[in-house]
C-alpha cells in the first residue's frame, strides 16, 4: 500500500474513533441514568487584574444553584429517574478558545471551529478523566458599560461550550443563567428566540397553556428573557426565575 493511501486510511481510522467516541458519550450523557458531569474551567478572557482576581476568588460553590436548577426541573417534568447533576470548578486554563467565525458562518467554517474547539479541548483537559463528562470554558471578562459580550457557543458534537460572562459579583446570579443556557446547548436543546431577542411563542414561554399569554412571569431557558409584551422581554434576574419548558425538555431526553 502506497504511503498516500496508508494516510488517508490512517485518516479515517481517526474520524470513526472520534465520531464512535461522540456518538458514545452523546447517548450515555442522555440517557440519563447517571448523574450529569459537568466540568467548569475559568478562562480569563481579557487579561486584565479584575478578571485574575474574580477567578482566583471564585467559591467551588459558585455553580451550586445551576445544580439545584436541573433537579427541580426534572422533577416539575416528572422524570422518572431523578440523578443528581455534578457541576464543578475543575480549574483555570491560561489559553483562550479559538474564536468562532466571524460574520456569516458558512458550513465549512463552522465545521472547522468545531474541530479547533474540540482540539483545544483534548490539548487543554485531561481526556480520560473528562470522557462523558460536559467541559464548559467560562470566559471572563471585565467588561465595559454598554458592550455586550461575544456570543457564547455550546456544541452537542462533543459536549463542549464556550460562555462568556462578566468578571462582577453584582452579576454571578446572570452569569450561571448564560451557563445553564449553554449547557443546555450540548445535551440538544435549540434556542427559543426570534432574531430581535424576543421570545417566541409557545416554545419560548415558560407557562404557554395558563392564563393571558403577557405577560409572563418566568423565563424559558432556552429563550433567555421573559415576555412581558409582544414587543418587550426582560432578563431575569437569577435561576429561581427561569424554567424548562415542554420542547426544551424533549430535545434533552426528559
Amino acid at each position: 500500500m502506497s504511503f498516500r493511501k496508508t494516510r488517508i486510511v490512517f485518516l479515517l481510522l481517526i474520524l470513526l474513533g472520534v465520531a464512535s467516541v461522540t456518538y458514545w458519550e452523546s447517548m450515555l450523557v442522555r440517557s440519563w441514568l447517571r448523574p450529569l458531569e459537568v466540568a467548569i474551567y475559568a478562562v480569563n478572557g481579557d487579561g486584565s487584574d479584575v478578571s485574575a482576581s474574580y477567578i482566583a476568588q471564585l467559591p467551588a460553590a459558585s455553580f451550586e444553584e445551576i445544580a439545584t436548577f436541573f433537579d427541580q426541573q426534572a422533577a416539575r417534568h416528572r422524570l422518572k429517574i431523578l440523578p443528581r447533576a455534578n457541576i464543578k470548578l475543575a480549574g483555570e486554563i491560561r489559553q483562550a478558545p479559538p474564536a468562532p467565525p466571524s460574520g456569516e458562518r458558512g458550513v465549512l467554517a463552522s465545521l472547522m471551529w468545531s474541530l479547533k474547539m474540540r482540539y483545544y479541548a483534548f490539548h487543554t483537559t485531561p481526556f480520560w478523566e473528562n470522557l462523558g463528562r460536559i467541559r464548559l470554558f467560562v470566559v471572563y471578562h471585565e467588561g465595559e458599560l454598554g458592550k455586550p459580550l461575544q456570543h457564547s457557543l455550546g456544541l452537542r458534537k462533543g459536549l463542549v461550550g464556550v460562555v462568556h460572562v462578566f468578571a462582577k459579583k453584582e452579576q454571578s446570579a446572570q452569569n450561571n443563567i448564560v451557563i445553564t443556557h449553554e449547557l443546555l446547548h450540548t445535551l440538544g436543546a435549540s434556542d427559543k428566540y426570534d432574531t430581535h431577542g424576543q421570545p417566541v411563542y409557545p416554545d419560548g414561554f415558560a407557562y404557554p397553556d395558563e392564563g393571558e399569554r403577557y405577560p409572563q412571569y418566568a423565563a424559558e431557558i432556552m429563550a433567555g428573557r421573559i415576555a412581558v409584551r409582544p414587543d418587550r422581554a426582560i432578563i431575569p434576574t437569577n435561576l429561581d426565575a427561569c424554567v424548562v419548558g415542554s420542547k426544551t425538555a424533549y430535545e434533552i431526553g426528559w
